[in-house]
């Protein structure tokens, strides 16, 4: 790895042609003593995070980052509640401005839908980037989208015509590749979005026989939210049929081959990924087929991209299955003792995310606490709440009797909410003795969960004594 005076890492981003530097510099007083970090994501389906270059920031305010590439791409950096973006472009230097370091309020510390501030890093010494081109093109899309889609069900022909050109001509003197495919595929987006209805004859036309653009994010926006349930729809009937009986990634790819959709056949394998990725989501009952299907797929895929695509999907994604380990944590109660959800096993764990703001907890507490007072057999009920703090969650349990309920309060960087991918409150999971997930998006206390807990106890019973006989 080669180092220069300013730089902390360079990460070679391709080997295949002479590489050139790429320098971002600036100076952000607000981050002295800290270090910057510059991410790109490793890719655009899973949106997993690559860190390629690191600088601290001196006593000045001074920061560098050099990254080696012979590519124009996409990177961005993270400022917690700032995020901000810029292409890398070989052989550029660029001086950049940074917004003053802003702390996280403890609401949004807390707050599992919180989502940084998104922005394009403006670049002082050269007018002309292709960051400030995608700047300018995207501004114009979104007041161009805003006046197409303000009545969705009823297009001006004539009006999104207009708008097309409006947006289209904004950026007509840029020229960069990367930049050129960035606009195809959002104006794309947009028409899909409005007039196009035939879905496989926009895959035929703009996709199947084209290169694979793993590394722009309009090419793969469009592929992931527009079209990346084409292949179930189209060919439910025989893709959910080799689900089914695991028939693996291979026969499922050299099944795809056979449509003209599929010919190409690394566009085959990173569409199919796509899908199975929608689907996973989709479908939770195909969920642990689609994992074993990409976990089949390594030593069939031709693309480095798709399989690190792959890769991110299982590492994120293949906990939270049933029949898995269920994420041990250790909270704190409200009289801050901790508990580890591993203290539990031996017995059914109840767990439920809380959260003292949404209304439908309200209701459930009471149902929470009935069902407690029961004292179900083998069965141990654990909330956990959002709050990192007690005052809140003991005004939110006042005068109502938690004994037979442990209490807990979230992580100040709420790991478990986020291990857990909450994304609503309540949510309800059930953990059997030996600490595997048995419900995934288990049912309320509304919903019947007492007759549900019984039927999975008494199985669980008798598979236990068939065992012991053995």
């Amino acid at each position: 790895m080669k180092k220069l005076a300013s730089i902390v890492f360079i990460l070679s981003l391709s080997i295949y042609t002479q590489a050139e530097i790429c320098k971002i510099y600036g100076n952000a007083g607000t981050y002295t003593g800290e270090t910057l970090k510059l991410y790109t994501y490793s890719d655009y389906i899973t949106l997993t995070k690559k860190m390629i270059a690191e600088s601290p920031v001196d006593d000045e305010g001074y920061f560098t980052f050099s990254v080696e590439t012979n590519e124009t791409f996409e990177a961005f950096i993270d400022l917690d509640v700032f995020v901000g973006y810029i292409v890398i472009e070989p052989g550029k230097e660029f001086e950049i401005v940074l917004p003053k370091k802003t702390i996280r309020r403890h609401e949004d510390i807390i707050n599992p839908y919180f989502k940084p501030f998104e922005f394009y890093i403006h670049i002082l010494n050269n007018d002309h980037t292709v960051t400030a081109e995608m700047k300018k093109f995207d501004d114009f899309y979104k007041t161009g989208t805003e006046k197409v889609l303000k009545n969705p069900k009823h297009i001006n022909p004539g009006l999104f015509e207009t708008e097309i050109k409006i947006i289209d001509d904004s950026t007509s003197f840029c020229e960069n590749p990367f930049f050129l495919n960035y606009k195809k595929y959002k104006l794309l987006d947009l028409r899909v979005q409005t007039i196009y209805k035939n879905n496989k004859a926009v895959i035929r036309k703009n996709f199947s026989n084209e290169t694979v653009l793993y590394k722009n994010p309009a090419y793969n926006k469009i592929l992931k939210e527009e079209l990346g349930t084409v292949l179930f729809e189209s060919y439910g009937d025989t893709l959910f049929k080799l689900l089914a009986t695991n028939a693996g990634w291979n026969m499922m790819s050299r099944t795809l081959s056979n449509y003209d959709l599929c010919y190409n056949q690394e566009f085959r394998e990173y569409f199919l990924f796509i899908n199975l990725y929608n689907e996973f989501y989709k479908t939770p009952i195909y969920k642990n087929n689609i994992i074993d299907v990409l976990y089949s797929s390594e030593k069939y895929l031709k693309s480095e991209f798709t399989l690190t695509a792959v890769n991110n999907f299982l590492d994120n994604s293949s906990t939270l299955i049933t029949g898995n380990s269920s994420l041990d944590f250790r909270l704190p109660d409200n009289e801050t003792y901790m508990h580890n959800l591993s203290d539990f096993r031996g017995k059914f764990v109840y767990l439920g995310f809380f959260s003292t703001d949404s209304y439908p907890c309200k209701k459930d507490i009471l149902l929470i606490k009935a069902l407690a007072e029961k004292k179900p057999e083998f069965l141990k009920i654990i909330l956990i709440f959002k709050e990192a703090g007690t005052a809140r969650i003991k005004s939110f349990l006042k005068d109502i009797d938690t004994k037979n309920i442990t209490i807990l309060h979230s992580d100040d960087n709420g790991k478990v909410i986020e291990d857990y991918n909450v994304r609503a409150y309540p949510t309800y999971f059930l953990i059997n003795p030996k600490g595997k997930l048995t419900l995934i998006s288990a049912p309320g206390p509304a919903e019947d969960f007492e007759a549900a807990y019984f039927k999975i106890k008494q199985e669980w019973k008798i598979k236990q004594a068939r065992n012991n006989k053995n």
